[in-house]
């Protein structure tokens, strides 16, 4: 009998114990939850400070240059005030509500906003709408329009895209696929005869999620097709390679998914001898907050390449709410002005970059954002411009510039650091002089990756 009690004391202290074990998992599943959907990560935030303070010590050895400048004895110790007047590095948007709002005094608010914070322009060139009807281009003269605009404040164009198989006109689908080929070639003949002007393009669109047809069964051969043609027409542009879904965490050439499939694709057509100008990344984050490692790992894995990288569609919500990524939490103005804040530090910080372009720089009801439904725009309908316009304002033109007022040593010289771009001199109040400090330094000799950096 005693026995039998033992045995049944010790069942009951087995489920005893496994009651408090289940009630500890559930009370920490509990806790989990919460954090998770609260956006509560206990290291967050120290793990973006360290990446953070790690960024701003990059950006000041990355993107500026020393010059020296003699204007002789004479000038000795006279007082000089030196303006930079622009970035190297390219700061842009998708110019796409150009003249579509209702009235002529936003049309102008639109124009005078754009150019005092960008100095790079991405315009619409989707086949739809750019030749709806085989042959007839009814914005034609309009992206010539754009461009001219551009070239009054030195803004550079980007056409967007040239080859993209899902965005066509309906009279596409009524050819023979045999004729697809050689209508595409014309495509890329006829834009790039037609916009001289224009030398930086994406080429090729989204290849790794859509399907491969008109100019070979793979990614690598419509690349490779596209690519030959267009540089048959043109040696003097830019040939970009875009896709979305690629920041990811981890290495990129070891992952899988959309990561792996696109540095698998552009190592094979490096190998071929196809080479990218440049490697695009759609950075679709409307309501996603970034993990920072991710950017790092994604910008560090395809630096292999040393082959320069943008980000052609960077695209943060400003309503919503933020479900992925290592923040939750309702979105708002401000939240969005932070969010881009802490994202362009992280770019501009990253060796292999040379372009950010944001997406949709307004909106307007004859040409809506993409995203106006979150918000992901800087512009209102009616001209109101939101909180991350000046923030971004304040870091490209205020915090990452190198004007200042300064003098001549002895002997009249100047040895002066700044940020890679043009700039003016004045000495004692005179006309200014323009001069520029530029990264001369070649593929081979300049650093791709955070690892490549040096930091104290």
């Amino acid at each position: 009998m005693r026995g039998n009690r033992l045995q049944d004391e010790n069942r009951v202290k087995i489920r005893f114990n496994k009651g408090i074990l289940w009630a500890f998992v559930m009370i920490l599943l509990l806790v989990c939850s919460t954090v998770n959907f609260f956006g509560i990560h206990p290291f967050r935030d120290s793990l973006e400070k360290k990446l953070l303070d790690e960024a701003e010590s990059r950006i000041e050895i990355i993107r500026k240059g020393t010059t020296s400048l003699d204007f002789g004895v004479g000038n000795a110790s006279a007082p000089v005030y030196i303006r930079q007047l622009s970035h190297d590095f390219r700061f842009g948007a998708n110019c796409f509500q150009f003249g579509e709002f209702s009235t002529e005094y936003l049309n102008q608010l639109y124009n005078e906003s754009f150019q005092s914070l960008f100095n790079y322009a991405t315009l619409p060139f989707y086949w739809d709408m750019f030749e709806p009807t085989q042959g007839v281009y009814p914005y034609r003269y309009r992206m010539h329009n754009m461009t001219e605009w551009l070239e009054t404040f030195n803004g550079t164009a980007k056409g967007h895209p040239i080859v993209w198989q899902s965005n066509y006109p309906p009279w596409l689908t009524e050819k023979d696929e045999s004729e697809n080929e050689t209508i595409v070639l014309n495509r890329i003949e006829y834009l790039l005869n037609e916009y001289p002007e224009i030398k930086v393009w994406d080429l090729v669109n989204e290849m790794i999620h859509v399907n491969n047809s008109w100019l070979g069964d793979t990614p690598v051969e419509t690349w490779e097709v596209a690519l030959e043609k267009a540089r048959s027409v043109r040696d003097d542009c830019e040939f970009i390679i875009n896709e979305y879904d690629i920041i990811d965490s981890g290495n990129a050439s070891k992952g899988f998914g959309p990561p792996k499939s696109y540095y698998d694709l552009i190592k094979q057509i490096i190998e071929d001898n196809y080479a990218p100008d440049a490697i695009g990344f759609q950075f679709h984050s409307t309501y996603k907050w970034q993990p920072l490692q991710d950017i790092v790992d994604t910008l560090d894995t395809f630096g292999d390449f040393k082959i320069p990288c943008q980000i052609t569609e960077f695209i943060p919500a400003s309503k919503g709410y933020y479900y992925g990524g290592s923040r939750r939490g309702v979105i708002t103005e401000f939240k969005q002005a932070e969010y881009a804040k802490i994202i362009y530090k992280m770019l501009f910080s990253h060796p292999a970059i040379n372009t950010i372009t944001w997406w949709d720089f307004s909106d307007t009801e004859n040409w809506g954002a993409w995203k106006a439904d979150s918000g992901a725009y800087m512009m209102t309908q009616n001209g109101r411009l939101l909180p991350v316009y000046t923030t971004l304002y304040d870091l490209i033109h205020v915090e990452w510039n190198s004007t200042m007022e300064t003098s001549l040593d002895e002997n009249g010289r100047l040895k002066f650091s700044g940020f890679y771009g043009n700039y003016t001199i004045s000495i004692d109040g005179g006309d200014p002089i323009s001069f520029n400090i530029t990264d001369t330094r070649t593929a081979e000799n300049k650093p791709w990756k955070t690892t490549d950096i040096e930091l104290e």
